[in-house]
């Protein structure tokens, strides 16, 4: 039986050892995010670091989630650009609204895709 000040008093139940339904989900909830995000806490920036060192970014335009005409979805998934400025400067046409988006690659890679010295625009297709 429970005592006579718990019944009384149904805000502040927790002192008598039980939860209301609202309490224990905020608590399980709660609980539940700590427990998703703990095995991220060790995955900080040492990942980001290391793809840094070991490539090189090129940018690609990218109308993901977006209305894009046929011509700046075709151009998105076919050009590579070496430096942002460059990528901004060769849109499928005036209108095209795409993001501009970092992509990490191989030196190797790199030097495949920009052959010539100074070249900063590449056509997957000719390849």
């Amino acid at each position: 039986m429970q005592p006579r000040e718990c019944l009384e008093m149904k805000e502040k139940t927790v002192g008598c050892g039980f939860l209301t339904r609202r309490q224990f989900l905020a608590a399980s909830g709660a609980a539940a995010v700590v427990l998703a995000l703990a095995p991220l806490a060790g995955c900080g920036g040492g990942s980001s670091r290391k793809s840094e060192a070991q490539g090189l970014f090129v940018y690609r335009l990218s109308s993901r989630g977006k209305r894009a005409s046929r011509a700046s979805r075709k151009h998105n998934a076919n050009m590579l650009f070496a430096t942002w400025e460059a990528a901004d400067a060769n849109r499928a046409h005036p209108g095209d609204r795409s993001r501009i988006v970092r992509v990490n690659i191989s030196p190797l890679r790199y030097r495949q895709l920009f052959t010539l010295p100074g070249s900063t625009v590449t056509d997957l297709r000719h390849v």
